[in-house]
């Protein structure tokens, strides 16, 4: 009974997968009860972790194969699933309790690094919209002037196709920037969650020996 409703929680857990993967995983960690001889759920938890815990270590290990599968094909994964892997990570390492030490500090520069980076992005939007309504202000007042003063209205007109120029070049710019550094982010995320979970497992931790 204890093993039925740990693996029904986990299922509830991983809903984020498919059910083929869910089925998959459910079963091996039905298998894996079975072959630890794990019978209460005190000792499954002190094995595996709580549900939460130990969904939450699968759903990082799937999202980090699948932007594996991606690099495969091009240099880098998309924004989305990077965004996506380095939040299930950082989600990993905060459910775990092997959060001393090392692990502490290099998750606290972790969490510092994304909020760093997350005000820049907010910062970056806010300019470039401001430069969306500056561009569209001059083009405006641009072609109303031409009207009264051809030669002021070709100025302001001549400013705002300056600004649409610039913008053009600096939006993309700024878009493969921000992708590499989410890269960068995620790679080290990934490399931080190996190097803890190898180290949970040299402290005799609760992670098991092998990934599904």
């Amino acid at each position: 009974m204890n093993r039925e409703k740990y693996l029904a929680e986990l299922e509830e857990y991983l809903q984020p997968l498919t059910p083929e993967e869910r089925a998959d995983a459910i079963m091996f960690y039905s298998e894996f009860i079975d072959d630890a001889g794990l019978e209460t759920r005190s000792q499954i938890e002190e094995r595996l972790g709580t549900p939460r815990q130990l969904s939450r270590k699968v759903l990082a290990d799937h999202s980090i194969k699948t932007t594996d599968e991606e690099i495969k094909y091009q240099r880098t994964a998309t924004p989305q699933s990077n965004v996506k892997m380095i939040w299930l990570i950082l989600l990993a390492l905060l459910a775990s309790p092997f959060l001393l030490g090392f692990g502490g500090i290099m998750i606290a520069v972790l969490i510092g690094i994304l909020a760093l980076v997350a005000g820049l992005v907010f910062g970056a939007g806010v300019l470039l919209c401001a430069g969306v309504v500056v561009m569209g202000l001059l083009i405006y007042i641009g072609i109303a002037m031409l009207f009264s003063s051809w030669a002021v209205g070709l100025f302001y007109l001549g400013l705002g196709l300056l600004a649409l120029g610039g913008l053009l070049v600096v939006i993309p710019l700024a878009y493969w920037s921000i992708r590499l550094i989410l890269q960068g982010i995620a790679n080290f995320s990934k490399y931080l969650y190996d190097k803890l979970s190898k180290k949970r497992k040299e402290k005799g931790g609760s992670d098991h020996e092998e990934d599904i």
